[in-house]
């Protein structure tokens, strides 16, 4: 249907009487409002309805702190941020209305460099509110001691850069009354997430509040956060009309939630063989002007600081701070592309310093099996990184035993890395219909991964004995289907797979239960394949599901039930966890990527040439999509090593918010072959054996790049992105002594 153009997206979404809606936003990053004219906007023909923060509930929103108001109210914070909205009979005539808003600001000092902004003495994004908002540490045994005495220390600093998730289709929002509550329709990952916000700011019950989910046009996180059902809400509420808010490309992009720029400072304490005794880290995370999730990103941050190596004694901090720019939030694999490069660039300045081959610094640093994590949580799995980078240093020393077909210099590199799939709450209901059909019921959004389109469907399938065609998804409104947490943090298939076997086990359960009356047999010794519940044998009697169907429902009820899923939590102790609100990895996963790079001298273009990705991600149960998921996150992770970068400038403006001068990797971009292995180390908890592998495939490329620049030329650099003109540059800078 998408190839088709049959399918619908937010956009396509056309209401009888509805209204289209327009943003009003400031030009600059910080100043007091003075005034807002908005009598011209209102007299403007096809005008329906103008609002500003005076005409909304003042509450404020945002994952832990409310600080975020749907419109700026007595000061602005970034530029871009809503100060009005415009509500008309056309798009047409409510963008004529937006430029009739007069909008004074006075302009006040404003600071949109992180690490200024970290400093006591600079301009409050909020005032009377220190700059940093959120502090996670992690502490464990006595660095300070252990740095004192060690046989070496070595430091790397990393900078990073902000990229947008590049999703094709911008954020939209669809918003009308109902009854006595709200209805909306939007392009989001997370609806339940979004109608819990709505609840809240309006002071509606959540029952009353519907979010419906068409297809969702990428969303790489991006889609997480509320966006602007808010203000398409109180338009609403405003109107009793319905009402469209679709963004413009460029106004997406500049107004977006992005992967947040970052300074890592990382030290580790080692031994004369390179053992790690202790590591001290220091990490600056910037949320821009509103908290939105910044928080359990920073706590990631804190958690990934050592990488899949064992560390005793740690002294992990990480600080979110406020600047005036536009708040950035979640993108797959939040927190992983900074923190696995700067822990894979420290191994390789650990190594240089040691006269040591990083894989073998690697060999013996690895966590392994009844260690104690960062957090102090013991790692019950089977540790496999060691056999992930083992395969791929394999594969990439064949790569450098052949012949280059050209004469640019060639450079190979590898990274590793652990990564968690939560488990956070799940829940599903699956229902046996009188044919022996079954429908199942998600309130998980399929964003193009095919597990809740596909592969959950298919579970149901497996287990209840019936071709997978015969199993309906019911999906896409948060009133038709229970509780999801949202298509995020690697979990799809991991609780929702469990969530949907909890109810389809019941299922079974309750079919056996009536066939075992009806044959007289055992129901242990009774199996469901073939549309038919069977006796093993020397009995081989059967029915027709169909008929053990019709049979329970008149006695003892209908053949449905619900499941859900939490992941137990482990216990964790020896470390001290301050204001972490991350302590466990979850489920664990562990990834290496290798890469073979070509650098042109002259215009310091890199480019890849061949990609070996190797992901230990428990049983693969699809694949084809799993397969997919690691092709399009290797891609994703070349564009933020050498092409996405976000720019800002010194007003507080994004500079390049548009696919042309946001450069985003093409086909030509991409490498002729990415090799994917898998090492299938089945889990002890997720669905037939599965973890996830949403995020961690975006997370590694920029490291194994990094790699094999200093493969290449004996050093790499420490601020990403390698772009051909900072490559360039880099080429031409003195080596250090």
């Amino acid at each position: 249907m998408r190839v088709t153009g049959a399918i619908k997206y937010t956009e396509d979404i056309i209401l009888r009487g509805m209204l289209y809606a327009v943003l009003v936003r400031s030009t600059v990053a910080a100043g007091r409002i003075i005034r807002i004219g908005v009598d011209a906007a209102r007299q403007a023909p096809g005008v329906e309805a103008v609002l500003t923060a005076a005409d909304v509930p003042a509450g404020g929103y945002g994952n832990y702190l409310h600080d975020q108001p749907i419109f700026a109210r007595e000061a602005v914070c970034y530029v871009g941020e809503p100060v009005a909205m415009i509500a008309a009979t056309s798009l047409a005539a409510a963008r004529r209305a937006a430029k009739l808003v007069a909008v004074e600001i006075d302009p006040t000092p404003f600071v949109v460099d992180l690490a200024a902004a970290a400093e006591p003495d600079a301009p409050a994004v909020h005032a009377g509110k220190p700059n940093v908002l959120d502090t996670a540490r992690i502490l464990r045994g006595d660095p300070d001691a252990v740095f004192r005495d060690a046989f070496k220390v070595i430091t790397t600093k990393i900078e990073t850069h902000r990229v947008h998730q590049g999703y094709l289709e911008p954020r939209g929002v669809v918003a009308m009354p109902e009854g006595e509550g709200l209805s909306l329709i939007m392009s989001t990952q997370q609806p339940f997430g979004v109608r819990m916000v709505l609840a809240e700011l309006f002071g509606i019950p959540i029952s009353r509040i519907e979010i419906k989910v068409p297809a969702v046009g990428g969303g790489f996180g991006g889609k997480l956060h509320v966006g602007f059902a808010p203000h398409v809400a109180a338009m609403a509420l405003a109107t009793g009309r319905p009402i469209q808010l679709i963004c413009e490309r460029g106004e997406d992009m500049r107004t977006g939630s992005p992967r947040e720029n970052s300074v890592v400072e990382m030290a580790t304490a080692i031994d004369a063989e390179g053992r790690f005794l202790a590591r001290r880290c220091d990490i600056l995370l910037d949320s821009g002007a509103y908290a939105l999730d910044i928080q359990s990103l920073n706590s990631m941050a804190a958690f990934y600081a050592t990488g899949p190596y064992y560390i005793e004694n740690l002294d992990l901090r990480s600080r979110a701070v406020y600047t005036h720019t536009c708040p950035t939030g979640s993108f797959r694999g939040p927190t992983g592309p900074q923190l696995v490069y700067a822990n894979e660039t420290h191994i390789n300045d650990i190594a240089e310093a040691l006269g040591l081959d990083p894989n073998e610094l690697r060999r013996r640093n690895f966590i392994t099996k009844g260690q104690r994590g960062p957090g102090g949580e013991e790692i019950t799995a089977e540790v496999t990184v060691a056999e992930c980078m083992e395969r791929v240093a394999a594969r990439l020393a064949e790569f450098r035993a052949e012949t280059p077909t050209d004469t640019r210099p060639r450079g190979y590199g590898l990274a590793c890395t652990w990564w968690s799939t939560l488990g956070t709450p799940s829940s599903a209901m699956v229902e046996l219909h009188d044919d022996g059909s079954a429908t199942l019921s998600s309130g998980g959004t399929e964003i193009g991964t095919s597990v809740i389109s596909t592969t959950l469907p298919a579970m149901v399938a497996e287990v209840l004995g019936i071709d997978p065609e015969r199993v309906t998804l019911n999906n896409g409104s948060t009133r038709d289907a229970p509780f999801e947490s949202g298509s995020r943090g690697s979990r799809t298939l991991f609780s929702t797979g469990n969530a949907t076997l909890n109810a389809v086990n019941q299922i079974v359960d309750q079919i056996k239960e009536e066939a075992s009356e009806l044959l007289g047999v055992a129901r242990e010794n009774l199996v469901l394949r073939d549309g038919r519940v069977q006796a093993l044998a020397p009995s081989n009697a059967s029915l027709p599901l169909p008929e053990v169907i019709a049979s329970a429902k008149m006695r003892t009820g209908p053949v449905v039930a619900s499941g859900r899923y939490r992941a137990k939590q482990v216990e964790v102790s020896g470390s001290t966890l301050d204001g972490a609100r991350m302590a466990r990895l979850g489920e664990p996963t562990f990834h290496c990527h290798g890469v073979e790079i070509a650098l042109d001298l002259d215009t310091g273009r890199v480019e890849v040439l061949r990609f070996v990705a190797a992901h230990d991600i428990g049983r693969v149960l699809n694949p084809v999509a799993a397969r997919g998921q690691v092709e399009g996150g290797v891609v994703q992770g070349i564009g933020y090593a050498l092409y996405e970068n976000l720019e800002i400038d010194k007003t507080g403006a994004i500079r390049n918010g548009n696919f042309h001068d946001y450069r985003m990797p093409t086909i030509k971009d991409i490498p002729a072959s990415i090799e994917t292995i898998f090492i299938e180390n089945a889990s002890e908890t997720g669905p037939f054996g599965a973890k996830g592998i949403g995020e961690p495939p975006v997370i590694i490329p920029a490291a194994a790049i990094g790699s094999a620049i200093r493969d290449m030329l004996g050093r790499q650099p420490m601020k990403l992105p390698f772009a051909a003109a900072a490559m360039a540059t880099f080429l031409d800078e003195p080596e250090a002594d």
